[in-house]
């Protein structure tokens, strides 16, 4: 599959505390795989369509208080890396996708943020994608920090589905209408997140592109409510790569502070994609 990666240093030397130490040494693991010409590397730019969208997803509040912050920037720049992505997907030049961020994007809601997350990435791409006449789109969320935000900014949009697999809302919810699902599955190990993940893909959903917003926070050697291997990431990618055959896959790195489970699910996940 065609592969692009997309990576700035400001992720690793500006991002949020808790989460820039794993960006480099998750990054540095795919050098094999660049040298290999398997993946291509994008450095995204903040340009002015960027600050349209920033302005189309979230209240001018939320952005001053942003703003009064030292993560506008890198939040922006994560946000312009997951836009560019979605682009190029969308205009067949990639195939599949893996976007490192400086900030995470998917608590943060129309007017407020928090967990480490200050603009929805996903949300900006998905309205970037709507411009461009993709309308149904996928949004598979496996960080176990329920991807509130991002509900709260796109649960309107009948033509998105939205399913997260979560461990802090405690219920499952599924409003059909608006196409919008939650899966409860605190504490669940390889096994019971595969079983859920499986129950949930075998629906015939229609869409034309999946963005996965992807939180290593679920590993047993990180810090979410998850106990996941690096086996399990990886059979849940080779589960996502059957899945979704022929339409663009957009991975959004989301949760996660350990350098060391970076440095092993990263490629481990990438490498389903560009090994057939």
């Amino acid at each position: 599959m065609k592969t692009g990666v997309y990576y700035h240093p400001d992720f690793a030397d500006k991002g949020y505390t808790t989460l820039k130490h794993r960006v480099k040494p998750g990054f540095e693991a795919l050098q094999g795989l660049i040298k290999a010409g398997k993946i291509e590397v994008f450095t995204p730019v903040i340009t002015q369509q960027t600050e349209e969208l920033l302005k189309q997803t979230h209240h001018n509040d939320l952005i001053n208080r942003v703003k009064a912050t030292p993560y506008h920037e890198v939040a922006l720049l994560s946000a312009a890396g997951v836009i560019q992505a979605a682009e190029k997907l969308s205009q067949g030049e990639l195939e599949f996708a893996f976007c490192f961020v400086g900030s995470a994007g998917h608590h943060a809601g129309y007017n407020y943020t928090w967990g480490f997350c200050y603009y929805n990435d996903v949300a900006m791409a998905v309205k970037r994608l709507q411009t461009l006449g993709v309308e149904k789109i996928m949004i598979i969320d496996i960080d176990p920090h329920s991807g509130d935000g991002t509900r709260d900014i796109l649960a309107n949009e009948t033509s998105i589905i939205h399913i997260n697999f979560h461990a802090d809302e405690e219920y499952n919810y599924a409003d059909h209408k608006r196409q919008n699902y939650g899966i409860f599955i605190d504490g669940a190990d390889d096994r019971t997140f595969l079983a859920a993940v499986d129950e949930n893909l075998e629906q015939n959903w229609d869409y034309e592109f999946l963005i996965v917003i992807f939180g290593h926070d679920g590993h047993g050697q990180d810090y979410g409510d998850f106990y996941l291997s690096t086996r399990g990431y990886q059979d849940f990618a080779k589960k996502i790569k059957t899945f979704a055959t022929g339409k663009p896959i957009l991975f959004v790195l989301s949760g996660g502070s350990n350098p060391q489970v970076a440095a092993e699910v990263i490629p481990a996940v990438i490498e389903v994609f560009v090994n057939d």
